[in-house]
């Protein structure tokens, strides 16, 4: 037992598996030897490419033992094996291995043991570089993580639970395989080190262009080559911008809103501005008389006959109804005691959310309009979306809270106390779903228009992600890490795309291909978080309104396939100069 131990240390125990290594070994060693010197572009390239791998300035790199020191110093059990190869010429698949060999060392036992026990491979920093095959990702690979939950978890988490490794070293099967879902679970990895970019084709070999050589590039190339996928021309610049002084620096506030009538309302301070998307013409409908009242929220009327009226949030806990084609105001509803910073419509019915954490249902039709409370938060409720057919009210609040709301529940309370002569007393009601999972508060909300109940749902500072919810059961389908805080979300009308826009640090807006959630294009030209979103009522452009107290105008979703006269051409914009106008 003794000399078999001594042989297994020394390495000569002869059995088949030794004398492969040995062979495969030699035959490398032999072809190395074979392929003589590299050409400058290929001694550069490598050079890049050790450097990502282990996180090293290029300036710092030297010759390529300096990369086999540091492979040998990160532990001793790998002394020997590295001295071996000091004069060996490192092909892909060395480079894959000593990649992995020289993982960080500071990974906690616990966080190890537990990524082994998933069945996950590394998915460190390197891990994450190594996995990243190619720019776009495969719808396959969206229905693998599906159908695996326990891959789901492990890569739906933060950047920063990431770094966890496992002791053994993966195979290159183990690491094709982890590269898509670990690109799923966290596109904003696409934004890291593209060393090992490959083309679209997927047959490894690496990109032979010198711009394949600067990460930067890498990512430009990229996301041309998913914007080339979509099948059209996405603009990166906006079309038009306008100047929005006064336009108010709050994350829970809610100041602009489209109309199917193609008119944008604005919210600047204690004003409210119409402007005509058609005709370029610029209306005051209303200014707040209170010193400290400003407006907090608006929203059109949705219903087929009432596009012209609009509900208007303030400061002072009052909901102020307008007929905007009279220029006058038709009622104020009362019933918050603080201020209405949500607004949302279905059919005569108005729901308004405020931060005295209720939920008031407004029927505008009767004398006695509230017809229900919706208790559930308890803090500031900043997010209101029905969804198309009105039988779902999903709602988010400041305390990290995003509650499911059954019209049906609100409709038969009200039934039931006309029925028993409570005219002024409305019924309480609770939330059917009520889901915690994300981490700051919940704003950015939007019901897919092309699955019923899908609800994409984002999260402040805190969180930074997107998560996609099954409405019907609660489950959430996925969660994206976007990097930083998600203040607004729109689908595309007639594609299987979202767009998010941001805060700090880039402050701009993202285009997502669903169910994949890999980036298509960024727009970027705000200095400051982009507060809110607005989609054109032909479902092609989007207003971004932002801190830097500018509107701008994007081209991002595209012409409806079938695009006919009428609205798509009426909405031109052709009124206005092509310099920066100003909002009133």
């Amino acid at each position: 037992m003794e000399k078999m131990a001594e042989q297994i240390r020394s390495g000569e125990n002869g059995s088949p598996q030794a004398s492969m290594r040995q062979a495969v070994t030699a035959a490398s060693a032999s072809a190395a030897a074979q392929a003589g010197e590299f050409t400058p572009l290929q001694v550069e390239f490598r050079r890049r490419m050790r450097g990502a791998l282990f996180s090293v300035p290029l300036d710092a790199l030297g010759h390529r033992g300096s990369i086999q020191g540091a492979a040998s110093n990160n532990t001793e059990s790998r002394s020997d094996a590295s001295s071996n190869r000091e004069n060996y010429v490192m092909d892909r698949e060395d480079m894959q291995n000593l990649a992995y060999a020289a993982l960080p060392d500071g990974v906690e036992d616990e966080e190890r043991d537990a990524a082994t026990a998933g069945g996950t491979s590394g998915t460190g920093s390197m891990g994450r570089m190594l996995s990243f095959r190619s720019s776009s990702i495969l719808d396959e690979t969206f229905a693998s993580t599906q159908s695996n939950p326990d891959m789901t978890a492990s890569v739906t988490g933060s950047s920063s639970s990431i770094s966890s490794a496992t002791t053994q070293r993966p195979t290159p099967s183990k690491i094709r395989r982890s590269c898509s879902v670990a690109a799923t679970g966290n596109p904003f990895s696409h934004d890291q080190l593209h060393v090992l970019h490959r083309t679209a084709s997927g047959s490894g070999r690496f990109l032979s262009s010198d711009a394949s050589l600067d990460p930067l590039s890498m990512t430009d190339v990229g996301l041309r080559s998913v914007a080339q996928k979509v099948g059209r021309r996405i603009s990166s610049n906006p079309s038009r911008i306008l100047d929005a002084p006064e336009l108010v620096d709050d994350y829970y506030l809610n100041l602009i809103s489209w109309s199917k009538t193609n008119v944008l309302a604005v919210a600047l301070g204690q004003c409210l501005y119409l402007w005509n998307a058609s005709s370029g013409s610029i209306n005051h409908l209303l200014t707040l008389e209170g010193q400290e009242d400003y407006v907090t929220s608006v929203s059109w009327a949705t219903r087929d006959g009432n596009h012209d009226y609009i509900a208007v949030g303030t400061n002072d806990s009052a909901v102020q109804l307008w007929d905007t084609e009279a220029g006058k105001k038709i009622r104020t509803l009362g019933g918050h005691t603080s201020r209405v910073g949500s607004l949302a419509w279905n059919q005569n019915f108005l729901s308004t959310g405020g931060r005295d954490s209720l939920i008031l249902q407004h029927d505008v039709r009767s004398p006695n309009h509230i017809t229900s409370t919706y208790t559930g938060h308890t803090q500031e409720v900043c997010g209101l979306k029905w969804n198309d057919d009105g039988t779902t009210l999903a709602s988010g609040g400041n305390e990290n809270y995003l509650c499911l709301w059954d019209a049906s529940m609100s409709q038969s309370e009200s039934n039931h106390s006309r029925r028993n002569g409570l005219r002024n007393n409305a019924s309480n009601i609770t939330p059917r779903v009520l889901l915690t999972q994300h981490q700051a508060a919940v704003k950015a909300l939007a019901w897919c228009p092309f699955h019923r109940g899908l609800l994409a749902s984002g999260g402040g500072t805190a969180d930074r992600t997107i998560k996609f919810w099954n409405t019907n059961s609660g489950a959430m389908l996925n969660s994206i890490d976007t990097g930083s805080q998600v203040c607004s979300l729109l689908w595309s009308k007639h594609q299987r795309e979202i767009c998010s826009s941001h805060g700090f640090s880039e402050n701009q807006l993202i285009l997502w291909r669903y169910p994949t959630m890999t980036k298509i294009q960024e727009f970027k030209g705000h200095t400051a978080r982009v507060l809110h979103m607005a989609q054109s009522p032909d479902g092609s452009s989007v207003v971004s309104a932002a801190a830097d107290e500018t509107l701008r105008f994007w081209d991002i979703f595209g012409e409806p396939p079938s695009k006919s006269k009428g609205l798509s051409d009426t909405f031109s914009m052709g009124g206005l100069t092509s310099r920066m106008s100003t909002i009133r």
